[in-house]
C-alpha cells in the first residue's frame, strides 16, 4: 500500500503501515495513525482553526456594529430630548390656564415679583437679604384676596417664615423649594402672563420660578457650584 492509497477502514487497527494500535491513554497521535489519517486530522485542524478566525471577524463586524447602532440610540436620546421639549411646548400652549380677575392677577403678578427678589437673593446667596426677601413675599401673598389661590399658597407662608438668616443654607433651600412648588402650581395654572415659568435641576432635585423675559438663561438658585444647571420646564 503506497502514500497515494486510501486510509484503511480498520480505525488504524493492524494499519498497514505497521502503526501499532493504541494501548493506554499517554500516546503521541502519531504513533497509531497511518499517514492518511494524519492527514485527514490536519485538514480538519485547518478547517478548525479557518473557522474560529471567521468567527472572530464576524463578532468583531458585529460589535463595531453595535457601536454604530448605539451612537444612534444616544442620536435617538437626543431626538427624544427635543420631543420632550415639543411636548412641553404644546402642553404649555394648550388653552388650560384659568383666567384670573384683574385684580386677583395683579396681586398674583405683585406675590410673584417680590419672589424675584428672593430668587436673586437665593442665586446671591446672602442670608440676611434672603430672609428680608421671604417676608416681603409673604406680605405680598397676604395680599391675594381670591379664596382659592390664598388656598393654594397658604403653606408656603409658613415655609416662608421659617428661612432664616440663621439656618443652614441646606435648610433655606428646601423651604424655599417647598414655596417654589406652590408658585409653579399657581403659574401652570393661572394665566399671569407669558414672563414666569418652571424651572428645575435634577442634580440638587429642586424647582423654582424664574422671570424669563429678564433671565433667558437658567439662574439656579440652590446651587453656588453649578449656577446655570438646570432646565426651563414651561414655556408660557
Amino acid at each position: 500500500m503506497s502514500a497515494l492509497d486510501e486510509c484503511c477502514n480498520s480505525g488504524c487497527k493492524d494499519c498497514p503501515w505497521g502503526y501499532k494500535e493504541n494501548k493506554n491513554d499517554n500516546f503521541k497521535k502519531e504513533n497509531i495513525m497511518c499517514p492518511k489519517c494524519e492527514g485527514k486530522i490536519s485538514i480538519k485542524k485547518s478547517i478548525t482553526a479557518l473557522t474560529i478566525v471567521f468567527v472572530a471577524v464576524w463578532s468583531l463586524d458585529s460589535f463595531a456594529s453595535g457601536n454604530m447602532d448605539h451612537s444612534k440610540m444616544d442620536q435617538s436620546k437626543m431626538d427624544h430630548s427635543k420631543m420632550k421639549h415639543g411636548k412641553m411646548d404644546k402642553m404649555s400652549k394648550k388653552a388650560g390656564r384659568k383666567s384670573l380677575g384683574e385684580g386677583t392677577k395683579k396681586s398674583v403678578v405683585n406675590a410673584l415679583e417680590a419672589n424675584e427678589e428672593l430668587h436673586n437673593s437665593f442665586f446671591k446667596y446672602d442670608g440676611k437679604k434672603v430672609e428680608a426677601a421671604a417676608k416681603k413675599l409673604k406680605k405680598a401673598i397676604d395680599g391675594i384676596e381670591d379664596s382659592e389661590v390664598s388656598k393654594l399658597l397658604k403653606f408656603s407662608k409658613t415655609k416662608l417664615d421659617q428661612i432664616k438668616a440663621s439656618s443652614s443654607r441646606d435648610d433655606n433651600n428646601q423651604n424655599y423649594h417647598l414655596v417654589s412648588m406652590a408658585l409653579i402650581h399657581v403659574v401652570n395654572t393661572y394665566d399671569v402672563g407669558a414672563k414666569y415659568n418652571a424651572y428645575s435641576c435634577p442634580m440638587v432635585k429642586k424647582k423654582w420660578v424664574q422671570n424669563s423675559k429678564k433671565m433667558a438663561k437658567v439662574h439656579n438658585p440652590y446651587a453656588p457650584n453649578m449656577p446655570h444647571c438646570g432646565s426651563k420646564d414651561t414655556n408660557h
